[in-house]
């Protein structure tokens, strides 16, 4: 069995609702953390 991969992001001043992923009305573009997100797993 393959172990999983593991992504941790911290960043510093980013607030829940500020990545699309997570609030679609955000005026921050995140594609790349949103595409992440729609592939993967979120804790």
């Amino acid at each position: 069995m393959s172990q999983p991969n593991v992504i941790y992001i911290l960043a510093d001043d980013m607030g829940y609702g500020d990545m699309g992923c997570n609030n679609p009305n955000s005026r921050i573009p995140t594609p790349n953390l949103d595409r992440l997100s729609g592939e993967g797993m979120r804790f």
